[in-house]
């Protein structure tokens, strides 16, 4: 607070001006030995510099986002043969019309009429149970406001998830359930009740008799359960420089696609394979039904034995192209070194591509989602025809240019809605009542 003194004090002379904390401000003012200081002139020069440079600063971010966008919005205007290259690049095809960028650019501007062309529409956040609670996920300012975005249309959407597809491990091999509210119910046999000896868990309580003829027939009736499936919120956001979109903005079509495809499926197969279920899907690394052998062959390692092990519990009778083996990067140096023949192992070094991996001819899949060498599940055998998941099948966008303002970046975020969970209740127990198989089989420590 600036004071002017009215005496000597403080090894100052009268009549100067002197910035002081507040309590001592105000004890020099209540005793007359100082008066407020109204007329200061610091305060505001400092204000007004303060308000240019951030008005210089916002301009810049709002000049290298206007100026991508101008330039997309351009290259629309060209006629079909030249606006094709510019938005699509050199050998790109599709529609200048009906595009990702478009649809982007139509939400940076919040050009309600483009979107509705487009096929979208406004999409509040709401709640798990349905009701509506607008600013509730308002941590991002929007142009739209914070309590929505704006609906993927149709044929974005399949663009998209077709690029999350490409790069995950769980969804191409399991079974997707199109789903039009929060939660379904799914029919499922139960073949989790142990059977007397003699019988099958595989046919669901279905049980048969050998009789005389002209005998009264056994009646059976299958056991069906139902499995209760939910789907759950993947919210996230991409964060884009606007240098960076200044001086590419083709990339605005193909960029931001494989940023939100990346996100998607890195975080899904997260889930599907270690998620706890709760507010998220249950992966199968959690599920009750995960079944191991009974040792690893050597501690901290992953030999030839261990695949065998693991083979002799998987639930039997699967598709071959929905099983794979899922391992850590730190499993692969061990696996490059283990014999055991083409009939066990193909490791196929491909010179113009990655190598060929595969055990008991299901394909390996290395990824960082599952524990490192030496930790339970760093290698794990898994059929997910199993494993249910439950597509909501929209994604919703909303941009803003204030969330990352300090850093010269623009911010999309967007809101996905997918539920999973394994069919089964639990591990299948054999005819002998005694051992016991799953689709899913993890490694022990």
């Amino acid at each position: 607070m600036f004071v002017q003194l009215k005496r000597d004090m403080l090894g100052r002379k009268a009549g100067e001006r002197i910035d002081l904390d507040e309590p001592t401000a105000q004890q020099l003012l209540h005793t007359g030995a100082a008066e407020l200081v109204r007329d200061e002139v610091v305060t505001p020069l400092v204000h007004d510099a303060l308000s240019q440079a951030l008005a210089g600063v916002t301009g810049q971010v709002r000049a290298a986002v206007d100026a991508t966008l101008k330039e997309f919005a351009a290259a629309q205007t060209r006629c079909r043969k030249n606006a094709v290259p510019a938005i699509f690049g050199p050998t790109g095809e599709g529609d200048p019309k009906r595009t990702f960028g478009r649809f982007l650019l139509a939400i940076r501007h919040h050009d309600v009429k483009t979107l509705e062309e487009l096929g979208s529409r406004f999409v509040e956040w709401n709640d798990d149970d349905g009701s509506t609670q607008p600013g509730k996920k308002a941590a991002m300012s929007t142009q739209t406001g914070t309590s929505g975005g704006y609906l993927v249309p149709t044929e974005f959407h399949a663009q998209l998830m077709g690029l999350v597809t490409e790069r995950s491990i769980v969804r191409p091999r399991a079974t997707l359930i199109p789903m039009s509210a929060r939660s379904c119910q799914i029919p499922a046999i139960d073949v989790v009740t142990p059977p007397s000896a003699g019988e099958t868990a595989l046919l669901g309580g279905v049980v048969a008799r050998w009789t005389e003829e002209a005998t009264t027939l056994n009646e059976t009736e299958p056991n069906l359960k139902q499995i209760e499936l939910v789907n759950y919120k993947l919210s996230g956001y991409s964060k884009v420089s606007n240098t960076l979109l200044a001086d590419a903005a083709v990339g605005l079509e193909t960029f931001l696609m494989n940023l939100f495809s990346r996100a998607i499926a890195w975080y899904e197969d997260y889930a599907f394979l270690r998620g706890n279920g709760v507010a998220k899907p249950l992966g199968v690394l959690s599920w009750s039904g995960l079944i191991a052998p009974p040792a690893r062959t050597t501690a901290g390692q992953f030999k030839l034995a261990d695949v065998a092990n693991m083979y002799a519990r998987l639930l039997h009778g699967g598709d071959e192209r929905s099983i794979c083996w899922v391992i850590h990067p730190t499993v692969l140096a061990q696996l490059i070194q283990m014999t055991g023949g083409d009939n066990v192992l193909f490791l196929a070094n491909n010179l113009q591509r990655k190598p060929t991996m595969k055990m008991l001819s299901f394909d390996v899949m290395v990824s960082e989602k599952v524990p490192a060498l030496g930790s339970a599940n760093d290698v794990t055998l898994c059929d997910f025809q199993h494993y249910l998941i439950g597509d909501r099948q929209q994604i919703e966008i909303a941009y803003s240019e204030h969330v990352a303002f300090l850093t010269n970046q623009s911010v999309w975020r967007f809101v996905s809605r997918v539920g999973g969970q394994p069919w089964l209740r639990d591990k299948i127990t054999l005819a002998d009542a005694n051992s016991t198989v799953s689709p899913f089989v993890g490694l022990p420590v």
